[in-house]
This record gives structure tokens, sequence and C-alpha cells, in this order.
């Protein structure tokens, strides 16, 4: 069942074009990046639903509990350990977007003043990360929800993942992973971005700005003892993607890695 069709049962005026903006043109500000960003949070159908809301936490933490699995080794490698939590806490689930969106609303004219225009894109990419997982998670929470299933099991989450053909977007979610992660990684490799970050920690939290500070402030903590990040991207991301080839066979259990 398409996203629009499951969609319908719960919004039946609502439009495919109503529920997700274009993909910003990456060439823009990051400012207005970020904004977009924001804009496709707000096209959340779960704000002021709270069946659906609770619909999508539950496929949220089946889908970390499968992570877990699936990077056990990684969580117990002590050189990986911290990144690979550091994505499963912060990037996947641990992004605030309502707390981010009120930030962003009152307070990125002054960031865009203050945090260099790098730290500023990475951010962007952040935002537009966990902007389209929460929508991936809301589209398969419908189609569980129009199902009747309140208590997914993994062989519900599959049957969810294929008839939704998130295919697409999930390949362009590990995408804006990888570059988050790069991008993190390369700019704490650099004194003079890091000095200015420092510099910029007092008067972002003044402005309004804790939360996006503290997030990139955590993700520069977890990749500076690393040599390079590349290595854990290829293994996190790489499991993922044989895991969506496997989706789009008749594999009776993907999950298996």
């Amino acid at each position: 069942m398409s996203r629009t069709a499951v969609a319908e049962r719960y919004e039946p005026n609502m439009k495919e074009t109503d529920m997700l903006p274009p993909r910003i043109d990456e060439t823009q500000s990051a400012a207005d990046r970020i904004r977009h960003g924001i804009a496709r949070y707000r096209c959340w159908q779960r704000h002021g639903n709270d069946a659906l809301n609770a619909q999508v936490l539950v496929v949220q933490q089946l889908q970390i509990a499968r992570l877990r699995r699936t990077h056990e080794s990684l969580l117990a490698d002590d050189r990986f350990r911290p990144i690979t939590e550091f994505f499963l806490c912060e990037i996947y689930a641990g992004l605030d977007l309502d707390e981010l969106a009120r930030e962003i609303e009152k307070a990125l004219p002054v960031a865009t003043r203050m945090l260099p225009d790098s730290v500023l894109r990475t951010a962007a990419i952040a935002v537009e990360a966990n902007a389209l997982t929460g929508e991936l998670d809301e589209e398969v929470a419908l189609w569980l929800h129009a199902a009747g299933i309140t208590e997914p099991t993994d062989s519900d989450l599959i049957a969810a993942y294929r008839r939704c053909d998130q295919d697409v977007a999930r390949r362009e979610q590990m995408r804006l992973l990888r570059e988050l992660g790069l991008g993190l990684d390369r700019y704490v490799r650099s004194r003079l971005i890091t000095a200015t970050f420092k510099m910029a920690a007092r008067p972002a939290k003044m402005a309004g700005l804790g939360g996006l500070y503290d997030f990139m402030g955590k993700g520069f903590a977890v990749m500076k003892p690393m040599k390079s990040v590349a290595d854990f991207l290829d293994d996190f991301l790489g499991r993922e993607a044989r895991i969506l080839d496997k989706l789009n066979t008749d594999c009776d259990d993907p999950f298996a890695v």
C-alpha cells in the first residue's frame, strides 16, 4: 500500500505533495537547508495525533533494538562503541526536533554569524537526516496502524518496509548519514574550526542554540580520538545496505547479517 493510500485512511483530504516538501537544492545556504529540514519536520502527520505518535515510538524502539543486534560487534569494540552509540542514540533517535525547531525559529540569524559555515552545513545535514528518518518511520507506522498491528514484530517491520517501498529513500538516508559522519570527522581535524567552535559555546547557548551546539559537540567528541571515521561508516552503512538489498528479494530474514 502506498504512503498516500495509507495516509488517506486518517487524512482523507491530504495530498502526497502536502506530506513531503521537495528536497532542498544542496547549493543553497546552510541556513536555508536547516529551515527546509524543519519545514519537513512540521509536515509530520503525528503532530496532534497521539495514536500515530505512539505507533511511531513503537516502530522506533523496534528499529533501535534491531540496529543494536545488527551492529553488536561494533558496540562490543572499544574503538567503535562511542561512535556507534552516537549514531544510534543521538543521530537516529536523539536529535530533538521539537526543541531544535523552536531554537532555529528564534536564533538561526544569530547562529549564522557565530558559527563557521562548515559547521552549519554539517548541522543542516543532521537536521535533514532526522527529518527524513522521521518521515520513513511515520510511513511504516501508518502502514502498521492501517493493518491493525499495534505490537509489531520484526516480521511485521519487514513486511511494512516491503509494502512501503522505501528503498530509494533509505539509500538517501544512508548517503546523508555518511555525509554527516565525514563532515564531523573532517571538521574535528581542523584546529581552526575546533577553536572557533569552542569559543562559540557561551554565545551559542546564550542565543538559545544549546541543543544544536551540544549535538555538534557530542559528534566532535566521539570522533576526535579516531584516526578516521571512514572504516566505521563503511562497516555500519555497508551492513545496512546489505539489508536493503535483501529486502528487495524473497529472503526470509533480511535482518540477518
